[in-house]
């Protein structure tokens, strides 16, 4: 149960129920993903699609959160070669994905990894990262090369403004014009790792302040203000203003594999090499471990709510894909004549109860069907003088 929150002249209660306890909901269980050298995850908004890649491995694919998957085809005719891979990034829908091998050129897909096409320049590829329509898309250089940018899928692509570096870890804004790129060691002792952001899709670059430190993930919130920085070797750096000031998190040293962001950054996920998953609901601020087994974590996704969440094993013998589902938030705000309940719209197969006396336990549905407002299903609940709780519930379908 959250705190109560004195609503208009009535109090209401926001109460968050799942099929599940909250432990057995942060379990990370494998999915039938094959043992690989995971190396990048990528999700659609709703955390259905999927999309893996492995490190000389192959390109997989999922349509049900990694309840199945399938190979894809990246050639023509002849067995699918076992690639260099090293970065997959999709679109919100997950129609749209680019993924990159280094010392091939890039790859793109426009309907959902059926088929693939070839384009820009073959070279030592770090990272990928997409605009949520897919449209902006850019590839990173690490060996002491640029950023690349295209603005049609993937069709055409140009170096963007970035410095040349050894480029490691990118994130990008829903609109794709904030980006944060994070670097390696260079080539000279005095080429230390930096962390770069622009704000008009690479054109001109900015070093922010983040600490010396080898960044191996970034994580971005939709609109770019919230980042999250993983160090390979070192803590997660957090910033909450785009990257001009940054702040530690509350984690070990640890080599940090990936990081993933809920929408609105209030949830992360983060992997490290030492073999745990950490959890964060509230922007960094605290974390927790989650329930699953030591293994060499390397890559995380989540869908676009933070809910759905994936982790993958670089092990070509034991390792695999694992995914965990949590609850989602419930939250209640006043609004004229009455109050809005509203939960993440990515969150499917929840209802909504009402209870106006939570001592006896008599929970009913709320009659009024939910509305998709900005991407969060609201339900508006008319001014009583009552109390009256509100709770979410999974619904368990039956075959």
């Amino acid at each position: 149960m959250t705190e109560p929150r004195r609503l208009l002249a009535h109090v209401v209660f926001g109460v968050l129920i799942v099929a599940d306890t909250p432990a057995n909901a942060q379990w990370f269980t494998a999915t039938t993903a094959p043992a690989q050298n995971w190396v990048s995850l990528a999700s659609s908004a709703d955390g259905l699609r999927l999309t893996a890649v492995a490190s000389y491995g192959g390109i997989y694919l999922s349509t049900n959160s990694g309840a199945s998957w399938t190979a894809a085809t990246t050639v023509e005719s002849g067995p699918e070669p076992e690639r260099p891979w090293t970065g997959v990034a999709s679109s919100a829908d997950g129609s749209r994905l680019v993924a990159v091998a280094n010392f091939n050129p890039i790859f793109s897909s426009t309907n959902g990894g059926i088929t693939w096409t070839q384009s820009g320049p073959a070279t030592t590829w770090a990272s990928v990262a997409s605009s949520s329509d897919g449209t902006k898309v850019f590839a990173a250089d690490h060996d002491m090369g640029q950023i690349y940018m295209s603005g049609d899928g993937g069709i055409s692509w140009k170096p963007t403004g970035a410095p040349n570096r050894q480029w490691r870890s990118m994130a990008v804004s829903a609109d794709g014009t904030r980006l944060a790129a994070g670097t390696d060691f260079g080539t000279s002792y005095n080429d230390g790792p930096l962390i770069y952001t622009t704000t008009n899709s690479g054109d001109t670059w900015t070093v922010t302040s983040a600490p010396g430190k080898p960044w191996q993930a970034i994580a971005s919130s939709a609109d770019g203000s919230k980042l999250a920085a993983g160090a390979y070797g070192g803590l997660i750096y957090l910033s909450s203003d785009s990257g001009m000031t940054w702040r530690p998190a509350n984690v070990p040293a640890l080599r940090w594999g990936g990081i993933a962001s809920s929408m609105d950054g209030s949830r992360l996920v983060a992997a490290a090499w030492e073999g745990e998953v950490y959890l964060s609901s509230d922007s960094g601020q605290t974390w927790s471990k989650a329930n699953g087994p030591v293994a060499s974590w390397q890559t995380v996704a989540c869908s676009a709510d933070g809910v759905r969440l994936f982790a993958g094993i670089w092990d070509s013998w034991e390792g695999g894909i694992y995914a965990a589902q949590l609850p989602p938030i419930l939250s209640i705000s006043p609004s004229n004549g009455g109050t809005v309940i509203s939960w993440p719209s990515p969150a499917t197969g929840y209802a909504l109860q009402q209870s106006s006396n939570l001592g006896q336990g008599k929970w009913q549905p709320v009659p009024a069907a939910p509305s998709l407002v900005r991407g969060q299903n609201q339900i508006m609940i008319p001014s009583t003088n009552e109390n009256c709780a509100f709770r979410l519930v999974k619904i368990e379908l039956t075959q």
